[in-house]
């Protein structure tokens, strides 16, 4: 998520880690319930199960097991998607409780597909905007408009994503002048930044400072994608906990997500991050390619858009793979040798491990637990 910005060395690890707390906990509050939906009755439906206390302890297993699994991840230096161990843990459980048949198998084999080709998607995309961008960010006369399109490109999808429910003329009316209005208003503000830091760095160039500014820019955007989408990870299996918990005669047909279970869940992350994140933007912000700004910014930009749509389609998926794909992306367009192919296939390799590890993970939890019931 901000290792492309800290492997490009547009900001110290540290302010980095607190830019992505702070617009994690922004994007979990607006698009988080999409995918929490997904997680509580996607997978298995938790409204047909008559038991509270296997919804309680079923998913506090997978809960264990994911965060098990993503801590060994995370001391190990190793990318993982969270996502796809809550699902993993989800189905484990499920299969330990419930059983096979009571899976939703149809969703759970669309959510698989999106896992193949959100990377590729991802990769495709970074790897146009690096062929656009890349031309235009060599002159410092284009830097400035190249931010006003950043601006409204990031404002436009977030909104017309949270607004739309039916594609409309009206929703993308009402998007297109929000993100125009906000662009408008950014002038003023990059105006003043601009005297502002090259009174303060009298031998920095304006380059410096707009490169600077993109580079922010795009971290936030995917800061709050990944926020937007990975709080459901937890806040969906949460918001099932705390349904069961007061709904000891029966979950009603019609569920919705917790806001208490959201605001947790987000802040737990936003913590997370500052105290954790900095074991895996070493391999995320320069062991799949080198960095510039040029590829840091079309990285974070494509990887963004990609998971901001897919979250809004409430869709478990890895952001993670998300970035690591827009980063072999702008990898290929600078030419196949600048992939680092070693540690890209170690990721790929953790990734296909980890499902059927936290599933496994998660039934065996479920078991012990259920016998202390």
């Amino acid at each position: 998520m901000i290792g492309t910005v800290v492997g490009s060395k547009a900001l110290s690890l540290r302010r980095a880690l607190v830019l992505a707390s702070i617009f994690e906990f922004i994007g979990a509050l607006l698009f988080g319930r999409f995918v929490s939906l997904t997680l509580m009755r996607g997978i298995v439906d938790i409204t047909q199960i008559e038991d509270m206390c296997l919804i309680i302890i079923g998913m506090i297993s997978a809960l264990i097991a994911t965060g098990l699994w993503v801590l060994i991840a995370s001391i190990l230096k190793v990318p993982m998607s969270i996502s796809e161990n809550i699902v993993g843990g989800i189905i484990g459980f499920a299969i330990a409780s419930v059983g096979l048949e009571n899976i939703n198998w149809s969703t759970l084999g669309f959510i698989a597909a999106t896992w193949g080709y959100l990377p590729i998607v991802s990769a495709a995309l970074a790897f146009i905007l690096y062929k656009i961008y890349g031309r235009a960010l060599r002159s410092e006369k284009n830097l400035p408009y190249v931010l006003l399109t950043s601006v409204f490109i990031m404002v436009f999808s977030s909104s017309f994503l949270l607004i739309i429910t039916v594609p409309s003329i009206s929703s993308i009316t009402y998007s297109i002048i929000i993100s125009l209005l906000i662009a408008a208003l950014s002038v003023p503000a990059i105006i003043i930044l601009d005297k502002l830091y090259l009174n303060k760095f009298r031998s920095a160039s304006r380059k410096d400072l707009y490169i600077r500014l993109l580079l922010l820019a795009s971290a936030s955007a995917m800061a709050f994608s990944h926020g937007a989408h990975d709080v459901a990870n937890s806040a969906g299996p949460l918001s099932a906990i705390v349904l069961a918990l007061t709904s000891p005669s029966g979950l009603p047909p019609v569920i919705n997500v917790s806001e208490t279970a959201l605001v947790i869940a987000a802040i737990g992350m936003s913590v997370g991050i500052v105290m954790w994140g900095s074991r895996v933007v070493e391999v995320v912000g320069t062991g799949i390619t080198t960095l510039t700004y040029t590829s840091a910014y079309c990285a974070q930009l494509a990887a963004s858009i990609a998971v901001l749509i897919i979250t809004r389609l409430g869709l478990p998926v890895s952001t993670t793979i998300a970035v690591v794909g827009s980063i072999a992306g702008v990898g290929l367009a600078k030419g196949i040798k600048a992939i680092n192919a070693r540690t890209l296939m170690r990721i790929v390799i953790m990734w296909v491990a980890e499902l059927p590890a936290v599933m496994a993970t998660s039934a065996l939890l479920y078991m012990l637990l259920i016998n202390f019931v």
